[in-house]
C-alpha cells in the first residue's frame, strides 16, 4: 500500500519492459492501465504503479552503503502477460537484488 508522503503522477504513457527473463519468453512491454502512475516520494528509487498500489518498487535500505531492496507485484498499474507469476517474472524471486538498473524520461 502507498504511503501518505508518497505522490502519485498519472502517466498514461508509461511502461514497464524485460529483453530476459527467467522463465524463458520472449521480450515483453507491459503497457499501462488506467490510472498507472509514477510513484514520487524521497526515501524511494523508481516506482510505478496506481495511487493504491505499486507494481514496481527499488528503495535504498541503508544511505551509508550501496544496498537496495526491491518489491515486484505485478497488474496494479500495468498489464501483464497471462500466465506469469507476478510476484518474480522480472527475476524469478522477489525480493530481488539489483545490480543494474536504468530508468528513462522522454520529454516531448
Amino acid at each position: 500500500m502507498i504511503g501518505s508522503s508518497t505522490k502519485a503522477i498519472p502517466d498514461s504513457q508509461s511502461f514497464l519492459f524485460t529483453l530476459v527473463n527467467p522463465s524463458g519468453n520472449e521480450p515483453v512491454k507491459m503497457a499501462p492501465k488506467p490510472g498507472a502512475s509514477i510513484l514520487c516520494n524521497s526515501n524511494l528509487g523508481p516506482t510505478l504503479g496506481t495511487t493504491q498500489y505499486y507494481d514496481l518498487l527499488v528503495w535504498s535500505v541503508s544511505s551509508t552503503n550501496d544496498s537496495v531492496s526491491s518489491h515486484l507485484d505485478l497488474g496494479h498499474g500495468f498489464v501483464c502477460p497471462d500466465s506469469i507469476n507476478k510476484n518474480s517474472y522480472f527475476t524469478g524471486r522477489n525480493p530481488f537484488e539489483i545490480s543494474e538498473l536504468e530508468v528513462f524520461q522522454v520529454n516531448l
